[in-house]
């Protein structure tokens, strides 16, 4: 399932120049395309993990390894100041569960009650407008609205004191879901001509916060 989703995500990405060409044409406007490819941090993804692994009501993770929202976009103008394109990336985080004591109706960190892994794959298309585009900076903003799946697995601890509030249908049990997910960025900075530094601040698939690199071409 996992390879089946990593080899949806690049396909869809290796067509994101077609996809967004075919969309628009404005003749003789002169425009630039750009890929980007970031790291991003507390990402949707990544508070989906922590508050909730699925269909386990009341319990408390705590992750111990995260790799951040790490995401390749392509984007084409239409126009100088206004872009359309699409990101794919992926973001994955495993832990330890915890459950409170059930006799007591509390929850907290009574020891391990077992693990878990969370693999998260995004493809949304983005809509950015630059608020400033000059030679080597750009000041700008996007609009992101896709999909998210949910690849995810549990394993409980028999030995642990106390286990989950339900009954899982296996142990390990794995866990398919598939979500609409979105990403508001107010603010992005792009540094350097043909190969560029860029930041960006926001929420959403790519994280309260992201960075890497950038490509004009």
């Amino acid at each position: 399932m996992k390879h089946t989703h990593t080899l949806f995500i690049f396909l869809v990405a290796a067509l994101c120049p077609v996809i967004s060409r075919a969309q628009y044409h404005f003749g003789s406007v002169s425009t630039d395309d750009e890929f980007y490819l970031s790291e991003g941090i507390i990402s949707g993804a990544e508070i989906n993990g922590w508050v909730g692994p699925p269909l386990l009501n009341g319990d408390v993770s705590m992750p111990s390894a995260v790799t951040g929202a790490i995401f390749v976009t392509y984007r084409h103008f239409l126009t100088e100041k206004f872009a359309l394109g699409c990101s794919a990336g992926m973001d994955m985080e495993s832990g330890d569960l915890s459950y409170g004591n059930p006799e007591t109706n509390a929850t907290g960190l009574d020891g391990v009650s077992g693990h878990y892994k969370m693999h998260a794959y995004t493809f949304a298309p983005e809509a950015l407008l630059a608020y400033m585009k000059r030679d080597n900076i750009m000041l700008y903003g996007y609009l992101g609205l896709g999909v998210t799946l949910y690849d995810d697995k549990c394993t409980i601890d028999p030995n642990a004191p106390y286990g989950p509030p339900v009954v899982l249908p296996s142990n390990p049990y794995d866990y398919h879901k598939t979500n609409f997910n979105f990403q508001v960025t107010p603010i992005g900075v792009r540094f350097g001509d043909k190969i560029a530094g860029f930041a960006e601040i926001g929420a959403g698939y790519k994280g309260i916060f992201s960075a890497g690199l950038s490509v004009r071409f």
